[in-house]
């Protein structure tokens, strides 16, 4: 802990008596360098008097406060003869407590105690609460990609069609991603699919979502977004991940198939797994049309129509064309 006293007498005093309970102390003649200590060292608590040379007691409680956002190093304010105002300010100041007369030296060690206790029940507190955060992340998140799981993005898709908000859905999925594990290794699978990943979560806004669905598969939400917004967006993406430079003894080139539609808010019969099997046609209406593309179905497109839909969709390059190959 540290001390901020400007008396040397009462220095001497604090110290034989932090130090007789066990408690290792720094101390201080006044508050210039308290910020930088605290910084460097961390210390559990500090005892500020309220009297200093230069800023007060309360002016440096403040900065100690300002400065100690989520680590909350407890404060005891010390004085001699205080009166309920000081001792008001003190508290209004950011003070954990106030000790106003240093000759009751059996209430200072309670006081002190009571700090130091409580000061291991915020930091054990806040380990627990990391820890939980942490493994509510792991929940959430696949770990190959740092995208959000399958079952988070459904929950998600879940949330806004409950909350009718428009949305679009893609659906994407690497074409012969197969033959990339097969003639470079899953080691370079894993590399691209990372890599794919990190453009497709650059390419959206801050609210959309995106997640790995599983293996090759991606899926994005795409906030408020109309038929043509969506479509957009895909093929933003899907031309975002075409420009990709060849990974180091990997594939020269990898492409996307993107099977796009939307939330109508006004389907008032539409459910979760509808959105989600109509963005799922539309990919594999993109595959079978000759990869490398976007497919867009309306939510009033009959979903046996949606080869019609492939069939109007711009084909980028006929080299990718392999229909006889899944991926």
């Amino acid at each position: 802990m540290v001390v901020v006293e400007p008396d040397a007498q009462r220095r001497k005093s604090l110290r034989r008596m932090l130090e007789h309970d066990g408690y290792e102390c720094l101390l201080l003649g006044d508050g210039d360098e308290l910020l930088r200590v605290c910084a460097e060292f961390e210390p559990d608590l500090l005892l500020i008097g309220v009297e200093l040379p230069g800023a007060s007691g309360l002016e440096l409680c403040g900065d100690v406060r300002a400065a100690d956002l989520g680590r909350h190093t407890p404060v005891i304010l010390l004085s001699h003869g205080a009166d309920e105002r000081a001792v008001s300010a003190g508290l209004l100041a950011g003070a954990d407590d106030f000790v106003s007369d240093l000759d009751r030296v059996q209430e200072l060690h309670a006081r002190v105690h009571v700090q130091l206790r409580n000061k291991r029940l915020h930091d054990t507190l806040q380990r627990v609460r990391t820890e939980r955060d942490l493994l509510r992340r792991d929940a959430q998140i696949d770990p190959l990609t740092g995208l959000l799981n399958r079952r988070s993005l459904e929950a998600s898709v879940n949330e806004r069609c409950q909350s009718r908000d428009r949305f679009g859905v893609l659906f994407m999925d690497i074409d012969h991603f197969k033959d990339v594990n097969d003639r470079f290794g899953h080691e370079v699978g894993d590399r691209v699919l990372a890599g794919i990943a990190s453009v497709l979560r650059a390419g959206l806004r801050p609210g959309d979502l995106i997640a790995r669905y599983g293996g090759e598969e991606f899926l994005a939400i795409i906030a408020g977004a109309g038929p043509e917004s969506a479509r957009l967006v895909a093929e933003r993406l899907r031309r975002n991940v075409e420009e990709l430079p060849a990974l180091p003894r990997g594939p020269s080139r990898v492409t996307l198939s993107v099977g796009a539609t939307v939330f109508d808010p006004q389907r008032l019969d539409e459910q979760p797994v509808d959105i989600l099997r109509r963005a799922d046609v539309a990919l594999y209406a993109a595959k079978n049309a000759g990869r490398n593309r976007v497919v867009l179905l309306h939510p009033s497109t009959p979903e046996h129509d949606a080869a019609s839909s492939a069939a109007s969709a711009v084909t980028p390059s006929a080299r990718f064309g392999d229909n006889a190959r899944s991926g």
